[in-house]
C-alpha cells in the first residue's frame, strides 16, 4: 500500500535499496534484489515518504499482514532526515492499518547492537520476546524478536 499523497510513484527496488543501504548502518539487510522480489508480492506492503522539494524518497516501512498478525520488515530513513519523526509517523501509519484490518500482534527483527531502533520500538509499545542466534550476516550478529500488541 503505497501512501499515494506521500509519494506519487512506487519506489522501485533500486530506490527501496539505495535508501535501505545508506540509512542502516551496517548497510541494507537485503539485497536489490529481494526488494524487486518483494514488489511482486501481493501480500507486501509499503509505505513510503519523499521529500516535498524533489520527490527523493526519504523514508520507507515495508510489511505483511496474515491474519491477524503483521510483521514489519523494514524501516528505513534517509540519514539527512533522521531525527525528525518521520520514523515514529510511519510506524503510527502502520499500527493504524494493521488495526483497521483486525491485526492483534506485530512482529519485527532488529539487530542487537541497534540501540536507537529498539529504542524507538520501546517507545512505540514493542517489547523484547526472543532472540536469533546469528541472525545477520556481514556483520554476523542476533537479532532481537520484538513484539506489540495493537491498539495497546
Amino acid at each position: 500500500m503505497m501512501d499515494k499523497q506521500a509519494y506519487d510513484q512506487s519506489p522501485s527496488a533500486k530506490q527501496l535499496w539505495d535508501l535501505a543501504e545508506s540509512s542502516y548502518l551496517t548497510g541494507s539487510p537485503w539485497e536489490e534484489a529481494q526488494f524487486a522480489q518483494d514488489l511482486q508480492n501481493p501480500r507486501s506492503q509499503y509505505l513510503s515518504k519523499a521529500s516535498s522539494a524533489s520527490d527523493k524518497l526519504i523514508a520507507f516501512l515495508s510489511f505483511q499482514q496474515v491474519l491477524d498478525e503483521a510483521e514489519l520488515f523494514n524501516l528505513a530513513v534517509d540519514p539527512a532526515y533522521q531525527g525528525q519523526g518521520l520514523a515514529k509517523e510511519l510506524l503510527q501509519r502502520f499500527f493504524a492499518i494493521v488495526e483497521a484490518a483486525g491485526g492483534t500482534r506485530i512482529f519485527l527483527e532488529v539487530r542487537a547492537s541497534n540501540l536507537q531502533a529498539q529504542a524507538l520500538y520501546l517507545r512505540t509499545g514493542f517489547a523484547v520476546i526472543g532472540r536469533r542466534k546469528k541472525y545477520y550476516q556481514h556483520p554476523e550478529e542476533d537479532a532481537l524478536i520484538m513484539e506489540k500488541k495493537v491498539g495497546e
